[in-house]
């Protein structure tokens, strides 16, 4: 096991001496995303926007999921359990749905996905759209949190059909696992060890599809905010830009992503922190312990860093792909300690060794 390890190990210095220049570029990236929060604060709080349109959303579901359950036929079956000399009655009961009620709810399901992955996709072009508005601005002190609902306009004005393409796709695969799963309560029923596998490898392979279709369409979102194109044309976009900047997107993922994880872990751990001394304080002598209060403390200053992170690691990817568009198109908005930086280490193209640009 220690060889492996350190075959790892050196696997991963080896990865982060070839990738060092993209590393660097995406550190300076995410420097930028600092810079670019600081200047936009309201930008932090958009996924209180997007939880409260998700509330309201879940109020009218839970409405109609009620409705829908009490379609169904009640039906009580009573049981003889034998505890030892005693004999019990034990009635149960449960609801039989016909064939059109059991649509019905696979229909009401597949509107949770979508809305909840919609709201999702408003809310990333809203902010990739607000991060390229800044990153574009000749002058950045203009550009302030008036910016986020300027670009929450504009998204909901001309770029709806392109969340919800967008969110439909990923909808789409989230039922067909959603079906799997129901087909892996029934494999177990049947005791089929082979059906069992088979369903556990497909639904292995659509969640790792998934996560390929939420990774491009995060990118196709990018694109649609800064050129203001299609969901089909960002998407191919997208994809000739991850291949002409594979190393780019990979150093600015595990940079983006290591400071988000480590931001959650600092936010959480001050979180706790603060509230155990306030418990401590105000509800000592009344407390047995304030562990348990710490730990739900904790549990949702975990979520709740989650939701500000992915606005980071938005931002990021959104800084990205604004500087790769300034580089080939030479429209010169990049900053200029970062165009200094590819001037003297040279364009991802310098660095592969091939001469030919591509679009943006």
């Amino acid at each position: 096991a220690s060889y492996v390890l350190w075959a790892i190990g050196g696997l991963l210095i080896l990865t982060f001496c070839c990738l060092r220049k993209q590393i660097w570029l995406s550190m300076k990236c995410v420097k930028k995303t600092g810079k670019a929060l600081g200047s936009m604060p309201l930008i932090i709080l958009f996924p209180v926007v997007q939880a409260a349109g998700f509330a309201i959303f879940m109020v009218l579901f839970l409405v109609y999921g009620i409705y829908l359950a009490s379609l169904g036929t009640l039906d009580s079956n009573t049981y003889s359990v034998d505890v030892g000399p005693f004999s019990y009655s034990v009635s149960v009961r449960d609801f039989d749905y016909d064939r059109t009620t059991q649509n019905l709810a696979w229909f009401l399901l597949f509107c949770l996905f979508w809305t909840s992955q919609f709201i999702i996709a408003v809310g990333e072009i809203t902010i990739a759209m607000s991060v390229s508005k800044w990153f574009f601005a000749r002058d950045k002190r203009k550009v302030g949190s008036g910016t986020v609902w300027t670009s929450l306009w504009h998204t909901l004005g001309f770029h709806l059909g392109t969340a919800a393409f967008g969110s439909l796709i990923v909808a789409l695969v989230k039922m067909v696992r959603a079906f799997l799963a129901k087909l892996q309560k029934e494999a177990k029923k049947t005791d089929s060890k082979v059906i069992q596998a088979v369903l556990c490898c497909l639904q292995c392979c659509m969640w790792c599809f998934e996560k390929c279709i939420r990774f491009m369409n995060k990118n196709a979102y990018i694109q649609t905010a800064i050129f203001g194109t299609s969901f089909c044309t960002s998407a191919r976009e997208a994809f000739f830009l991850i291949a002409r900047n594979s190393g780019r997107i990979a150093a600015i993922s595990y940079v983006a992503g290591l400071t988000s994880f480590v931001g959650r872990l600092f936010i959480t751990a001050v979180t706790c922190g603060v509230g155990y001394v306030v418990i401590e304080e105000t509800y000592g002598d009344q407390l047995y312990s304030p562990v348990g209060p710490v730990f739900f403390i904790g549990l949702i200053s975990f979520f709740i860093s989650g939701m500000c992170m992915a606005v980071f690691d938005m931002c990021s990817k959104t800084i990205l792909h604004c500087f790769v568009a300034d580089e080939e198109l030479g429209t010169g908005y990049a900053d200029s300690k970062l165009s200094a930086y590819v001037d003297k280490y040279g364009s991802e193209e310098d660095t592969d060794g091939s001469d030919d640009g591509g679009e943006a």
